[in-house]
């Protein structure tokens, strides 16, 4: 009898199948003909994908700021009342974004996701939320001046959907 028979025809004590220990120790060679389905990308096009969301974000970072610009500077022509609100506003619209994207960018270099960084979003909500309410209660500021200041990023966002709908191979 030949012994993987042998040992194939073994069955384990608990009534199980008995597994089939064969070493496979052949490698797999990726099919590089020119006409298969998946093809190699040269790595120009990999190094030039790859800065093109950095330079979207700095784009996305600069529309916000100058949409903070303009409500303020139309708040301030309009209504001179809400200025410290709407700055308020996009002052923690700031705050969010800027330490949002610090987070994006720790995470994509550490590749993983940890309790302390879940402990991190939450705390940078905490914040706002107080500073917020803090505002709203003590300092009596505006409400509407604050949803002014927190508009900028819904403006901001609505600019960029149009602008990448009117430009796509700029942001592709």
């Amino acid at each position: 009898m030949h012994p993987s028979s042998e040992e194939k025809s073994k069955i384990d004590p608990n009534g199980a199948v008995p597994q089939d220990n064969r070493d496979f120790s052949e490698t797999v060679k990726p099919d590089t003909h020119p006409d298969s389905a998946i093809s190699e990308v040269p790595e120009d096009v990999v190094s030039e994908k790859g800065s093109n969301p950095i330079l979207q974000a700095d784009f996305f970072r600069n529309l916000l700021l100058s949409v903070s610009v303009i409500l303020v500077a139309g708040t301030t022509i309009l209504q001179l009342d809400l200025v410290p609100s709407v700055l308020l506003g996009c002052a923690v619209i700031g705050f969010n974004y800027f330490w949002t994207m610090q987070f994006v960018r720790k995470l994509l270099l550490d590749r993983k996701l940890l309790a302390l960084d879940l402990l991190f979003v939450l705390t940078k909500f905490g914040i706002s939320v107080i500073v917020l309410f803090g505002a709203l209660k003590y300092f009596e500021l505006s409400p509407r001046g604050l949803l002014i200041g927190l508009s900028n990023v819904a403006i901001a966002t609505i600019i960029y959907s149009f602008l990448r709908v009117m430009n796509p191979q700029k942001f592709a």
